[in-house]
């Protein structure tokens, strides 16, 4: 059978030649050092190889470690004993390394004189030497570098190199190579130049062993494969890491970073206890912690995975972390005693929700929480807890957990009014100073953590008065404010299950939430749930309409129907329905503009335009007709009739960025510069701040030549949004440009 032929690519043609003429002919060689009877006729057998450049005897010596065979064995021997070239002989080494671990031994002995016996170099078997981790296991992942010395003088190192998931893919990566100790600082120089956030430390080889077994047992419980490089070294790493007796201590660390802040912590711990790491989540406990009910670490997972297995947690969301403040203690203490606890005890709070089975597991949990409110569709719970945290060793701990949710349950209907009142109020006052600037994120986050107190303290009020549509409406009203459609819906449903008088309209608007909620999952890729809320949404409003037969519940039908793509003639027949029913000039032009939309999605271009246009007639004011006006009449390449529209569309409604965008786009293609910029410009009049209209004016500054003005406003944008797309795009082409 044809020998597979080697080919390297760092290696000329002419040098891959002779290493495959070496290869075919190392029987040849070996057979030649066998019949050598001293040195020089050894060292004439290897005449051949001594012959050929050095790259490429590297290059044989690594083909002949792949060769099961004892003469290969034997010429990497005699390559080490009598190699001329210095490097040779320690690749020969390798070779021989290698050979072993594969139980493979040279049989030929080197006809030379020997030393004596004490200076003879011996293979020293592998002795642990050094370890490293990433202490970064807050994050569900780190990285383990663990090295064995080993060789003639210990000046070779075996390294294993492990990258952990431990909330799903365990054991994920693994690579083993065999080098030096200066190639080994340069891996973990490199690491921590990598990771310069995260410390590098020491690891002996015991508490890499504890890390390790806790991955493969991720791997077992999510019945997910370890890497394949590890599977193909598993004797070697039961060898060096499983079987070894001298492993050093165990100090027991967690390996958490230990400047996490306190609400780092509590989000850590409920995102991660969600995510099914309870390694992690037992970590971050106090050690006096009752949560931990007196259980060991491996017990304690095990319920928890006991639990998961039932409840199949997923798709965690948190709404908001925050730290409490110091609360004043009642007695009177001295400034030394008072400050002292303040520093080493804690609160935080969290808004969070996660989708869940229902099991009787749950109740055996000392940290499960109860739901506030239920989704029965998705199964996602929403939960409101709070964590009293102590200082330890390694860091901020959680010692104690209070269900704020279940709490707020408890309290009388005037305690939970005057809290509702206290959070609108704060909120109506920061929404009346409308911050703008860097205080924008911390004020977006206050009002997030009492948008959703409050929808808790609702939940509180339904639980007290079923009856009373108003609170429902509230916690409706608040959820669609923070944008948490799949709390909306929990409202709706049971409003229209409670109040029969009104259940048509409100099955309508239950409808127009389950499509765009449907939408919200459809722009992430999951399909299967866009499909499962389009299917909702369609049985809500065809109900809705067996109940109330009216334009809305129609023209609400027809939208569902033609986002659909295939089902555009049962839309037309919906809007057909509804422009017979229709009394109202608004009604009749939204059907209009319906139609136009239906007539887009047929791609009958001059149709839409004559149902936007009719739309227009019937309604001046009906919103964004113009804009669909005007985007029609451009797509016609009717440029003029579009830049006149457009114009009007922009006095109809100044605000509105599309029309400035859309005309300057015009200008632009025709060069008119000028007027290009002065639209822009007017959009900036009646839109201070817009990342968008700052990077098309970026632009046109480009197209004129002036590169400073360009790169003055872009820096601009790039201050209040970075992460606009357009701003982005226009950030390459001026870099582009500037590098000219």
């Amino acid at each position: 059978m044809a020998r597979k032929k080697e080919s390297i690519s760092s290696l000329s043609k002419e040098e891959n030649a002779q290493l495959q003429v070496s290869l075919e002919q190392f029987h040849r060689i070996a057979d030649k050092l066998h019949a050598s009877t001293n040195k020089e006729e050894a060292e004439a057998a290897l005449s051949e190889i001594n012959k050929l450049g050095e790259a490429t005897q590297v290059a044989l010596l690594k083909a002949l470690s792949k060769e099961h065979e004892s003469d290969a064995a034997d010429i990497a021997l005699a390559l080490n004993e009598l190699s001329p070239n210095k490097s040779v002989r320690k690749e020969a080494r390798r070779t021989l390394i290698r050979m072993e671990e594969a139980r493979l031994y040279p049989q030929w002995r080197p006809p030379v004189v020997r030393t004596p016996v004490a200076s003879i170099p011996v293979s020293h078997p592998p002795r642990f030497w050094r370890g490293y981790i990433t202490r970064s296991r807050e994050e569900g992942e780190v990285q383990i570098i663990l090295c064995w010395e080993q060789g003639f003088d210990y000046g070779d190192v075996r390294m294993f190199i492990f990258l952990v998931d431990f909330w799903e893919q365990g054991l994920k990566e693994f690579i083993n190579e065999l080098t030096n100790k200066r190639s080994v600082e340069t891996q973990v120089q490199r690491l921590r130049a990598q990771v310069s956030d995260i410390t590098v430390m020491d690891i002996t080889l015991a508490e890499g062993r504890r890390l390790l077994e806790e991955a493969l047992a991720v791997n077992a419980w999510r019945r997910t494969t370890p890497h394949k490089e590890y599977r193909h070294y598993l004797p070697l790493f039961n060898q060096l890491v499983m079987d070894a007796e001298d492993a050093g201590e165990d100090r027991g660390l967690t390996f958490i970073d230990p400047n996490l802040e306190v609400d780092e912590i509590a989000a850590t711990f409920v995102s991660a206890w969600s995510l099914g790491d309870f390694g992690l989540t037992y970590d971050l406990l106090a050690n006096d912690s009752p949560l931990r009910e007196g259980l060991e670490r491996d017990e304690w997972i095990e319920r928890h995975h006991s639990w998961a297995n039932e409840a199949r947690p997923s798709r965690f969301e948190l709404g908001f972390v925050r730290e409490r403040e110091a609360s004043v203690p009642a007695l009177w203490l001295p400034s030394s005693v008072s400050s002292r606890g303040s520093s080493s005890r804690k609160e935080v709070e969290a808004g969070w929700s996660i989708e869940l089975s229902e099991t009787q597991l749950s109740g055996t949990l000392a940290e499960m929480p109860m739901g506030t409110a239920v989704n029965k569709v998705t199964g996602r719970h929403w939960f409101w807890t709070s964590y009293t945290l102590v200082r330890e060793e390694e860091g901020w701990r959680i010692r104690q957990m209070t269900d704020e949710g279940a709490r707020a349950q408890g309290l009388s209907t005037v305690e939970l009014q005057e809290r509702i009142n206290g959070h609108d109020e704060r909120i109506n006052e920061i929404l009346q100073q409308n911050p703008r600037g860097s205080e924008n994120s911390e004020v977006s986050e206050e009002l997030i953590w009492r948008i959703i107190h409050t929808i808790h303290y609702d939940d509180a009020l339904i639980a007290h008065f079923p009856l009373d549509r108003t609170y429902y409406g509230d916690a409706y009203t608040r959820s669609i404010g923070i944008g948490a459609l799949e709390r909306a819906m929990v409202y709706l449903e049971k409003l229209a299950r409670n109040f029969a008088e009104q259940r048509g309209s409100l099955l309508r608007q239950l409808a127009i939430t389950q499509e765009s909620l449907g939408e919200y999952y459809r722009e992430r890729g999951m399909t299967a749930r866009d499909g499962q809320f389009a299917a909702l949404a369609e049985a809500s409003i065809r109900e809705s309409l067996a109940l109330q037969n009216d334009v809305a519940g129609h023209a609400v039908l027809a939208e569902l129907l033609m986002r659909q793509g295939e089902r555009l003639d049962e839309a037309e027949s919906e809007l057909q329905l509804a422009k017979e029913l229709a009394v109202t000039r608004e009604e009749e032009a939204l059907i209009e503009s319906d139609l136009g939309n239906l007539a887009v999605d047929r791609e009958e271009l001059e149709e839409a335009l004559r149902h936007y246009q009719r739309a227009a007639e019937i309604e001046p004011n009906f919103e964004g007709i113009w804009f669909k006006i005007g985007f029609i009449q451009r797509n016609l390449k009717r440029y003029e009739e579009a830049k006149a529209t457009y114009l009007h569309a922009i006095e109809q409604e100044p605000k509105d960025m599309a029309a400035y965008s859309e005309l300057c786009a015009i200008y632009m293609n025709e060069r008119e510069l000028g007027k290009a910029r002065e639209i822009v410009e007017r959009g900036l009049r009646n839109i201070p701040g817009s990342p968008r209209l700052l990077a098309l004016l970026s632009s046109i500054y480009m197209e004129s030549g002036d590169l400073r003005r360009a790169q003055s406003t872009l820096i601009e944008a790039e201050q209040i949004d970075p992460n606009n797309e357009i701003v982005q795009s226009m950030r390459e082409e001026l870099n582009r440009r500037l590098k000219r």
